[in-house]
């Protein structure tokens, strides 16, 4: 016995009876517990035109007001019909005078089992649906989609083809837990006081969001978006104030990673003077380099370069760049492997411009 509903169908709780007779009339399988109470076929009888026949009855298993579809399959001769189907029983004659083994399926509606709350109606076309307003010609579903699982973990919506419906709200407005409902998160400042974002904890890993300043009518005022909580990151709380500064997020180890952004004035990022760090051979350090910056490395000496346990520096990006190297001596910095994920044996950066950019994941340092 199962149940089951097929595609584009508004029939809830279909149930199917399924079960193989043999020449006598018996049922040989499944066992009687696998089926219905008080399920069982009749021996074989002869009908007044001469052929043969049996009755299958199944009492109180469907609807009332339904009478189920009943399917046979004879594999020696495809001799088999029904008659006088009715809501608990059926006849399934033969057009000879012997009965053949067969297999019989009964299917229709039940009024208990598993209820599915939402009908499959598979996917519709509507103008202004009531549940969406604001959007012309859409496509909806009543169906739970998601991506390799049933049942989404957060809300994913589109409109048109490859564009996202946005989240619009205003820098006094912004709901951070609503933000993560959606992918593209659209923010005005339109009122004179500072907003700060404070997201809450990552539950799924690899969701992805977009926060984007779309208007600016309040100059000098900040959307900050606080990276001290649940964001894997190595710089300071980062300002939105522009039209057009945006950040990146995924969701990764119950946190949220930065994987881009684009500021046109973040003066808390970092001194507007430096732009990067100059570090020769003597004066390396892994503090010296891990702010986020690009490193340029003089090479004035051989260096060795022996990257931390990444564990505690999740997130942190590190990028470096021979700016001068000593072609007499043929200095090298020389990046030990040991906690970096690479097929390399050996890394080395001796001429100039030779670059590596590496990111802390949980473990060890990803070369990318």
């Amino acid at each position: 016995m199962s149940y089951f509903k097929p595609l584009n169908s508004n029939e809830n709780n279909l149930h199917i009876i399924r079960a193989s007779i043999n020449n006598t009339g018996t049922i040989v399988q499944p066992t009687s517990n696998q089926l219905p109470r008080n399920f069982y076929s009749s021996s074989v009888e002869i009908d007044p035109k001469g052929n043969a026949f049996i009755t299958i009855t199944y009492p109180l298993t469907f609807n009332p007001s339904d009478i189920p579809s009943v399917f046979v399959e004879n594999q020696s001769a495809k001799n088999m019909y029904t008659l006088n189907k009715t809501n608990s029983s059926v006849e399934i004659h033969s057009s000879t005078s012997t009965f053949s083994n067969i297999d019989v399926a009964i299917i229709g509606q039940k009024s208990n089992g598993p209820v599915f709350a939402v009908s499959n109606r598979g996917w519709k076309y509507s103008t202004r649906n009531q549940n969406y307003s604001a959007y012309d010609d859409l496509i909806y579903t009543d169906m739970f989609v998601g991506i390799n699982t049933d049942n989404p973990t957060f809300n994913i919506t589109t409109a048109g083809n490859i564009c996202y419906i946005p989240n619009k709200v205003t820098n006094t407005s912004i709901d951070s837990m609503n933000l993560l409902n959606s992918y593209l998160n659209i923010i005005d400042i339109n009122t004179p006081s500072n907003t700060t974002i404070s997201l809450p904890t990552a539950s799924n890993d690899g969701q992805l969001i977009n926060i984007t300043i779309g208007n600016v009518t309040q100059q000098n005022t900040y959307v900050i978006l606080d990276t001290t909580t649940n964001i894997i990151n190595n710089i300071a709380n980062l300002q939105l104030q522009n039209k057009g500064d945006s950040i990146n997020l995924c969701s990764y180890n119950n946190s949220w990673l930065i994987t881009g952004y684009n500021i046109q004035t973040a003066p808390s990022l970092v001194n507007p003077a430096v732009r990067y760090n100059n570090i020769n051979a003597s004066s390396f350090s892994f503090n010296a380099i891990a702010n986020g910056l690009l490193t340029i490395l003089n090479l004035d000496a051989n260096l060795i370069i022996n990257l931390p346990v990444s564990g505690p520096y999740n997130g942190y990006v590190v990028e470096m760049v021979v700016g001068n190297a000593n072609i007499v001596q043929n200095n090298t910095a020389n990046l030990l492997v040991g906690n970096i994920i690479t097929n390399k044996s050996f890394i080395n950066l001796s001429n100039i411009s030779d670059k590596i950019k590496l990111i802390g994941t949980l473990n060890g340092w990803l070369v990318i």
